[in-house]
């Protein structure tokens, strides 16, 4: 059988529900989607490829699935540091006012999806202005992306100054991209203290109507956790239960600050929790409650978040601190296995973003989304267990080969985008009038 692309000669770790490894495996690709996975002598005798793609002794695993994050905010990179949540978003919304437009969150999307991609990221979960923007950046590396309409209570920093606008755009949102290849629409309420309970409850409707999937904020920091009580004397998830936007398809960005209930509801509804530990540590927000979460059947997903608040978009970054925090928070070395921290960031973490049908693992009639990860770096080796070395050694800087959708978008640790330079230029034209507008001050208002 003639196949378009075969990458072979590296210890596959196929991320299936059993773990499945060959010590010297391929996998096979064929107009964009997996063929089969196996050894590499039996792959050999059955498939004739047009590529062969040479791992060169390195880890052949799914690409990394980032569960939440605001690509476009790498134009805010180090803007707002070492301040808690409550003041990073006041000085970041400050400079979003000024600075945020559809050409610029193109640009800044764009730089997001390169850095993504050469760290092994082939698909993510947005939350940001313009989502047209941000998927178009996203589809010219052939990413998947789950995106959607921010909503807010106040005017926000797009061109939808009513909340009619914005639910109305949400809807023509939803009916433009249900058959785009790649792209997953969504509804993404910033969080329940940016929004009272009847325009919650409305967004349930809006998604109840469409199929949407809800990511929303939810229990990050104290300051949430009091504005809330304040407001609805009940917990972030208790709100989200009572206004129907807790349920299978809801994705809860961060979930750090949960009662054993809030917990039990969550499991209840079938909600997933995306883990980002990076932002949470340096915004002193807290440690989520990742082990006790998996115990209750919560499909758990990792995430960078925006590159505003945790700087940078590497998932290698987030599995090494996800798992030292559980072992820390816990007082048990290895409470998060390495081999579930991978787990996490790929099949698990698909699922818990609603993607889990088509990536995540290496699995026959799911995306070609493939990486190779290096291991001749004098950091990796030995490598006697491939899962600790991913969690524990490796870096964005291992990354040889990547594939979204079977598109060879990291070619020998390079980007394959054409193009791409004169992108990076303008980025750096806006990230200097923003770095001498006198208005917003040196590192914020």
């Amino acid at each position: 059988m003639r196949i378009d692309t075969l990458v072979t000669g590296g210890h596959v770790l196929a991320m299936d529900e059993s773990f499945t490894e060959y010590q010297v495996g391929a996998v096979a690709i064929l107009d964009g989607k997996i063929v089969e996975c196996g050894e590499a002598e039996n792959l050999f005798a059955r498939y004739e490829a047009d590529t062969t793609v040479d791992a060169d002794g390195g880890i052949i695993m799914p690409g990394l699935v980032n569960g939440h994050c605001h690509a476009a905010m790498t134009l805010f990179r180090g803007y707002a540091e070492n301040v808690t949540l409550d003041a990073f978003l006041e000085k970041l919304f400050h400079a979003e006012d000024n600075y945020v437009s559809p050409e610029t969150v193109s640009i800044g999307a764009s730089v997001a999806c390169a850095e993504m991609a050469l760290g092994g990221i082939t698909s993510f979960v947005d939350m940001y202005w313009y989502p047209d923007e941000t998927i178009r950046a996203a589809r010219a590396l052939n990413m998947s992306i789950v995106a959607g309409p921010v909503f807010v209570a106040f005017p926000g920093f797009d061109d939808l100054s009513e909340w009619s606008m914005r639910t109305g755009f949400a809807q023509g949102f939803s009916e433009r991209y249900k058959d785009t290849p790649g792209v997953f629409p969504s509804l993404a309420p910033h969080g329940c203290y940016t929004l009272d309970e009847p325009k919650l409850g409305e967004l349930d409707t809006i998604a109840e109507r469409h199929g949407l999937p809800v990511q929303i904020h939810a229990s990050e920091a104290p300051s949430e956790m009091q504005l809330v009580r304040d407001a609805y004397d009940a917990t972030p998830i208790e709100v989200l239960e009572r206004t129907g936007l807790l349920r299978r398809d809801c994705q809860l960005a961060h979930a750090v600050h949960l009662s054993d209930s809030d917990i039990e509801l969550i499991a209840k509804a079938g909600a997933s929790v995306i883990h980002n530990p990076a932002s949470n540590v340096k915004l002193a927000s807290g440690i989520a409650r990742v082990c006790d979460l998996m115990k209750a059947g919560v499909a758990v997903g990792l995430g960078t978040d925006g590159p505003s608040s945790g700087n940078d978009l590497d998932m290698w970054k987030a599995m090494r601190l996800a798992a030292n925090l559980q072992s820390v928070s816990r007082g048990e070395p290895g409470a998060l296995s390495d081999r579930d921290a991978v787990a996490l960031a790929t099949r698990i973490g698909a699922r818990a973003a609603g993607m889990g049908e088509h990536t995540g693992s290496l699995e026959p009639g799911k995306n070609a989304d493939v990486i190779v990860v290096s291991t001749k770096g004098l950091h990796m080796r030995p490598v006697f267990s491939p899962y600790a070395s991913l969690v524990y050694s490796a870096g964005r800087e291992d990354i040889a080969q990547v594939f979204a959708s079977g598109q060879h978008i990291v070619k020998n640790g390079e980007l394959q985008w054409d193009g791409f330079d004169a992108v990076l230029d303008q980025f750096d034209q806006i990230a200097n009038a923003i770095a001498a507008d006198e208005k917003l001050g040196q590192f914020g208002v």
